[in-house]
């Protein structure tokens, strides 16, 4: 059985000593019942991670001597996510099932044609909750580095964002005649931009062109915005990651 793993919001170093959080502390010794002299792995979201033993001081959980963990090759394209609003459970499937396809960074988008909008009284606690999201879908996954998530923005201000420009830029519509693959090479970032339910606004399509974006498809499907955001990210992996390593011949 694989080793548990803990997301630490501390710096971890060989031969360091780890302390849990209270709520991951709790989750190893109430949910896992995890005692102690078991081993189990931690990441702090820098791009290393670590095996330890559990030592168990009261309420306290420390996990040490920390060894580093020998981890898969890392990918070789940066994958940005910029995906409009919908219902919250279901946005949040695309945070955690995009962060397990690779995504590095996500930018929710507000739409002409989406339905959801986030009160400015609510925008922290909800940003609280993606990135425990995201986090507990690094765990799961065995990622060491935690995506970026970030604040709600206009499509526009993402059309004119210059940090941006270099990437490969794509947006997925279904009218598109070009296929989601064209222009896809490794090695170069990319961003794929996903619309809501009633899609884009044919001013937005317009304009996403004009800004240098690919209007791309994937065909004659007509899929749900979460289902089409994944089915693009599971095409992008396949064609731009590198294949697993092997321990011996096949």
């Amino acid at each position: 059985m694989p080793r548990r793993r803990f997301f630490v919001p501390q710096k971890l170093e060989q031969n360091g000593i780890a302390v849990l959080t209270p709520d991951q502390a709790h989750h190893l010794r109430i949910v896992l019942r995890l005692r102690a002299g078991e081993e189990v792995e931690l990441f702090d979201g820098t791009g290393l991670s670590y095996s330890g033993i559990i030592q168990s001081r009261r309420a306290e959980i420390r996990i040490g001597p920390l060894r580093e963990v020998a981890l898969p090759e890392a990918p070789i394209t940066a994958l940005a996510l910029a995906a409009a609003l919908i219902k919250p459970d279901r946005f949040e499937w695309i945070l955690q099932k995009g962060t397990e396809l690779g995504v590095e960074r996500f930018l929710p988008l507000e739409t002409a044609f989406s339905t959801v909008r986030i009160p400015q009284a609510r925008l922290g606690a909800r940003m609280d909750r993606w990135q425990r999201i995201v986090r507990e879908a690094c765990k799961q996954s065995r990622r060491v580095t935690i995506p970026e998530v970030h604040f709600p923005m206009p499509l526009a201000a993402l059309l004119t964002a210059p940090e941006y420009a270099a990437h490969v830029r794509f947006m997925l519509y279904e009218k598109a005649s070009e296929r989601l693959t064209a222009g896809l090479k490794p090695g170069n970032p990319a961003l794929l931009c996903v619309g809501p339910e009633g899609g884009w606004d044919a001013t937005e399509v317009h304009a996403a062109e004009d800004a240098g974006y690919r209007i791309v498809g994937m065909g004659t499907r007509v899929l749900r915005a979460e289902t089409a955001a994944l089915a693009a990210l599971a095409i992008f992996q396949f064609l731009l990651e590198p294949p697993p390593m092997r321990d011996g011949p096949p």
